[in-house]
């Protein structure tokens, strides 16, 4: 998991890249800023990225993903 800031509304969120690596099939995957849908991190991979909002402690909020 990984935390970044958006460079578009300023907050910061969270991401992660998970799922199994195939080989093929690969397309560019996009973190996008919860709050604002601004892309905020991309990569081209087979995997899944997840992004989320960070709680009042500044942890991943894993109860929705964007």
């Amino acid at each position: 998991m990984t935390i970044i800031k958006c460079k578009k509304c300023g907050q910061e969120f969270a991401y992660e890249v998970w799922g199994s690596v195939t080989p093929g099939g690969k397309e560019r995957e996009t973190a996008n800023c919860p709050y604002c849908g601004e892309v905020g991190y991309s990569e081209i991979t087979s995997q899944t990225i997840s992004s989320y909002k960070l709680d009042d402690k500044g942890n991943p909020d894993r109860r929705k993903s964007y």
